[in-house]
């Protein structure tokens, strides 16, 4: 319908953005009313995040329009081109756009459509610009908002029910159209969408919309309830005015903002007494199970103590009668037959000056008998003498007597690696039912905690909403836990609130629905509604373009 020229004016050195009509709408009078209505709506504005208009008129019966060039590119292409805001972006975008709705609406100027096409956005400075006031309304005392030839216009994607519907407007219409656009920006996709405007408009007015998914994981949940209340179907339903709005989005971000502070805070304070009391299990399974181990470990090494003793007499009473006669080759046989066993390492058969007569070492027999280096002595009972060595055996140096005499002495080897294996096999065991334990534990009590710290949020949020005025809100009342009561005492509360003070306003599936002349028009660009008869007729009009 128009097109835009960027120029530049010498005399004040500025880049300037001059719109035109095309030629055509040019000769027909209701283009140039409508045009020059954008003029009287946005000229009179005057708002950082709405176009400034400079200048209108007409040359050589060519109304223009001459306003600021804006660096950047619609919203509209800029989501096209493939850019997904993050939560910072769109809410500095939603706190622009309620900012600026809110100083039209409380100027008597509604927009009527408030669209990613009619907003202009510099990714890198973050400004926003509402243009486009072409089809705005401008209330006086009790007018509807319903434009002077009883047609109203919008793109239906983005229209309210009751501007859908033909039905008196006024700027909660804007307020809904925000949060079709936020729907958008958050979700990567529109609440409602059909192939034809009859489709769409029948979605609009009886549907509810999708609950909003959205794509940045850091949303706040209080952002997506705002965006669902912006698209309540009965306009009292939503926030009255874009003032309301910008608070609640600028608590929002100032929540945000603070958020990391705080969720540090608030999660290091609600974690405390899970951490406590997962503290206070591991530590009680730790000890508990180091005393195991070490019980355990007591009994093996005192089995292996004793074996050795035992072993240890035994070959002493044996080879006490041929150490006396100095038989040493019945001292080697009996040192052989002693060898054989697995677990003996070493077997030395010593007289009384020390000299070994038989070993399992040959090289040792007929030496004398040396101290082991870096030796140990366990313990020493009845002249019985237990020496760790060097190498990990087990030492047991035990006196040979013939009658009550001394006559000699043994050195026995005892392999201790089975001893250390057991022992590194009852710790890895105990180990392995400590990390199960607390894991099973620990996931019972994370569980316990998150659930109960959901069951309050829930209940935090409800109260929120009872106090935005959202006396509609319930509570999911399919808990058998300790909250089931207080959540149908809060339903209960809800309730009574909702039927003292709810809302008596006359619904939007009350009024009629607009009668589709070309349903198969459903697009993103702007048409007319006719509200002559008793059911609105849709009337596509010719789309508009921007060159330049």
């Amino acid at each position: 319908m128009s097109i835009v020229y960027e120029a530049f004016d010498p005399h004040i050195n500025r880049h300037l953005a001059v719109k035109v009509l095309r030629e055509r709408f040019a000769r027909d009078l209701k283009s140039r009313q409508r045009f020059l209505r954008e003029a009287r709506s946005a000229g009179g504005l005057s708002h950082p995040n709405i176009v400034t208009v400079f200048d209108v008129g007409q040359y050589e019966g060519q109304p223009y329009l001459v306003m600021e060039r804006i660096p950047g590119q619609s919203l509209e292409a800029y989501l096209a081109d493939g850019h997904h805001p993050d939560i910072d972006q769109t809410l500095s975008i939603a706190v622009q756009l309620s900012n600026a709705l809110h100083y039209a609406h409380e100027r008597g100027i509604i927009h009527r459509d408030v669209k990613p096409s009619n907003i202009y956005y510099n990714p890198e400075s973050g400004l926003v610009k509402l243009v486009d006031f072409g089809i705005a309304a401008i209330i006086e005392g009790t007018d509807s908002g319903r434009r002077s030839d009883n047609t109203i216009a919008g793109t239906p994607k983005y229209m309210a029910p009751e501007h859908i519907q033909a039905r008196e407007i006024d700027g909660r219409a804007d307020l809904y159209a925000l949060g079709v656009v936020l729907y958008r920006l958050l979700g990567d996709e529109l609440p409602f969408d059909a192939d034809s405007i009859g489709a769409l408009a029948q979605q609009i007015v009886h549907h509810a919309p999708p609950r909003l998914r959205p794509r940045d994981g850091r949303t706040p949940v209080d952002l997506v309830d705002l965006v669902h209340r912006l698209l309540a179907k009965n306009a009292d339903a939503r926030p009255a005015t874009g003032g309301q709005v910008l608070r609640e989005l600028e608590e929002i971000r100032d929540d945000m903002d603070r958020g990391l502070l705080r969720a540090v805070r608030q999660h290091s304070s609600a974690w405390r007494w899970p951490l406590g009391l997962g503290l206070a299990l591991a530590a009680v399974l730790g000890s508990g199970l180091a005393w195991v181990y070490q019980t355990q470990i007591t009994a093996m090494t005192e089995s292996t103590y004793g074996y050795g003793d035992a072993l240890a007499s035994v070959i002493a009473r044996e080879t006490a009668e041929a150490l006396m006669l100095d038989d040493t080759t019945a001292l080697s046989n009996l040192v052989f037959d002693f060898s054989v066993n697995p677990r003996v390492t070493f077997l030395h058969v010593s007289d009384s000056s020390g000299v070994v007569q038989a070993s399992t070492n040959p090289f040792m027999q007929g030496e004398t008998r040396a101290e082991p280096i870096d030796a140990k002595v366990e313990r020493e009972q009845g002249g019985v003498r237990l020496i760790r060595r060097y190498d990990g055996d087990l030492e047991f140096r035990t006196p040979v007597r013939y009658q009550t005499r001394r006559i000699g002495s043994i050195q026995l080897g005892i392999d201790a690696e089975p001893l250390e294996a057991a022992a590194r096999t009852t710790l890895l065991m105990l180990v392995l039912v400590f990390v199960v334990s607390l894991t099973v534990l620990g996931t019972g009590v994370v569980w316990f905690w998150r659930r109960h710290q959901r069951s309050l949020q829930q209940i935090n949020r409800g109260l929120q909403r009872i106090g935005r005025g959202q006396f509609d809100t319930r509570l999911e009342t399919d808990h058998r836990d300790a909250l089931h009561s207080l959540y149908r005492q809060f339903n209960d509360m809800a309730v009574r609130l909702d039927q003292r003070f709810g809302s008596t306003a006359e619904s939007a599936d009350d009024a009629p629905l607009a009668e589709c002349r070309n349903p198969e028009a459903a697009t993103d660009e702007t048409v007319e509604l006719s509200a002559k008869d008793e059911s609105a007729k849709i009337l596509p009009i010719t789309n508009r373009k921007r060159d330049g």
